[in-house]
């Protein structure tokens, strides 16, 4: 992990307010700008709804979203019916890769997962997202098959 003298990183919630640098980030898994408009919707959705977390990542020295991740928890009917957490849009952006912030913004998410007495996360990547691949080795996550389909 590199070390970067003068960054001070903070965890949050997201909020209306943080859009554009919300959008900037998600660039990074995505092909393009977000719709911004339903974006708000979507924050002030989220933000009303204890089972759903958009976490920042966020530069206090330059205000700069560097760093974002949703958590979800969602319920299980499966064995003691212990709900599961869903993350989901992870991302950092380039500049700030290899700090361990992608690291801080998963303890950070665990941690709120643990309060609600999930039983186990899950997420989803892209085939071609090696290098996420590694990362989420190193912090822990086995690889299983899963599938995926869109609508």
């Amino acid at each position: 992990m590199k070390e970067r003298l003068g960054m001070n990183i903070v965890m949050r919630k997201a909020n209306v307010g943080d859009i554009a640098g919300l959008d900037k980030v998600m660039q990074v898994i995505s092909d393009g700008p977000g719709d911004r408009e339903k974006m708000a919707l979507l924050i002030e959705n989220i933000l009303r709804d204890e089972n759903k977390y958009l976490l920042v990542a966020v530069n206090e020295d330059n205000g700069e979203i560097a760093g974002s991740l949703l958590g979800v928890a969602f319920e299980d009917i499966c064995g003691d019916c212990r709900p599961i957490l869903l993350v989901e849009n992870v991302a950092v952006l380039d500049k700030y890769q290899g700090y361990g912030i992608g690291r801080r913004m998963f303890d950070e998410i665990e941690q709120w997962g643990k309060r609600r007495n999930c039983h186990y996360e899950m997420l989803v990547s892209g085939l071609e997202r090696t290098g996420a691949h590694r990362f989420y080795k190193k912090i822990g996550f086995m690889e299983v098959k899963g599938f995926k389909k869109y609508f």
